[in-house]
């Protein structure tokens, strides 16, 4: 500390002692002023641009590593997205195959049943046909001589509501 104050002590008087006429002349004084421009260029050097120059190469280097992670995440993405896409194709198409077969097993189902209802009316016809076929037996064998020998009037009257309840059965 007494150097410091010593230094100082003496590069005051030596500047006061100097000739200001001389300006330009290289004495004592320049050197000390060179002395002090250079520690403080080194002084700067090492506690001011160092540190920022590392901190711009540390912010690079974090940089370019960011840069390189999101082209991965990118990548990952395109897979990603190929692989959900494939998922829903194949999803879609066994829907479709499920629901094919679906309809498939309905048709079979709707044509059994439309089947056995062509059966069953055909059958419920023929009996119909037969149960009317004896009910205008009985009644041909109703109508008894006396009938036909009153008049073809009559006989062919009954025969026409015969044959009208016939046709409305049917």
């Amino acid at each position: 500390m007494k150097k410091v104050i010593l230094f100082l002590y003496l590069f005051s008087v030596s500047a006061n002692a100097a000739d200001s006429s001389n300006v330009l002349s290289v004495d004592r004084t320049f050197f000390i002023e060179l002395g002090i421009f250079i520690f403080i260029i080194l002084f700067l050097n090492k506690f001011l641009f160092q540190p920022l120059l590392d901190l711009k190469e540390n912010r690079d280097v974090e940089t370019s590593v960011r840069i390189e992670r999101a082209k991965s995440m990118d990548e990952q993405s395109v897979e990603i997205e190929a692989e959900y896409k494939k998922r829903i194709s194949d999803f879609k198409a066994e829907i479709e195959s499920s629901s094919n077969e679906k309809i498939v097993e309905a048709k079979k189902q709707a044509e059994d049943l439309i089947k056995r209802a062509k059966e069953e009316s055909l059958i419920e016809i023929e009996n119909a046909r037969k149960s009317l076929d004896s009910e205008l037996y009985l009644r041909i064998a109703n109508i008894s001589i006396d009938d036909v020998k009153r008049g073809e009037n009559e006989v062919t009257l009954k025969i026409k509501e015969l044959v009208a309840e016939i046709k409305g059965k049917i």
